[in-house]
């Protein structure tokens, strides 16, 4: 379960770094999630949406694909929340078709958000609600700013002494592709 900020191929970008490809080599069949693209259109979409028409269908879809009874779960940053959040409704429904979960970078309690807390002041939030209200959606841009921000001496200082001081061409990463 990618997050749904994020493309679900982040763990499959090259043969020799890709997690699918190890998954399918160890001999299990992967299925992943392929949120779409928000825009406005989607400011209607919610949290219960995700849980409803992400999670619960694509365990529905694999049960039926496979005939299985059973999967194991693999998720991360967001989306692993997402699927915390599925997982207590199937606990409450005696669902247990889930029989293991691995997550990756997934926040669940959000009583102490570590790093993030920088950004989450009252006035923050209330500027990132009126913007999200009036755009129906928190820009890209935003998002690629604040999770830049929390790494700010790998992700903006790095490049710009290296770029921009010291002339130098950065190597390619694929992760940071779209950046």
């Amino acid at each position: 379960v990618p997050p749904c900020i994020n493309k679900f191929y982040i763990l499959d970008l090259q043969p020799q770094n890709s997690y699918v490809k190890w998954c399918v080599d160890q001999g299990n069949t992967v299925f992943l999630i392929s949120w779409a693209n928000t825009t406005p259109e989607y400011s209607h979409i919610g949290w219960d949406d995700y849980v409803q028409d992400g999670i619960f269908e694509a365990t529905r879809v694999v049960r039926e694909i496979t005939g299985e009874k059973k999967m194991n779960a693999v998720a991360w940053c967001i989306g692993g929340t997402i699927l915390g959040s599925a997982l207590g409704v199937m606990k409450k429904r005696r669902d247990s078709s889930i029989g293991s979960v691995t997550l990756l970078t997934t926040l669940l309690d959000f009583s102490d958000p570590g790093d993030l807390g920088v950004f989450l002041d009252d006035e923050e939030v209330k500027l990132r609600e009126a913007q999200v209200s009036k755009e129906g959606v928190m820009s890209g841009k935003n998002l690629a700013l604040g999770f830049n921000m929390l790494r700010s001496n790998d992700l903006i200082w790095s490049y710009v002494v290296n770029n921009y001081l010291k002339g130098k061409t950065p190597p390619p990463f694929d992760l940071l592709f779209w950046n």
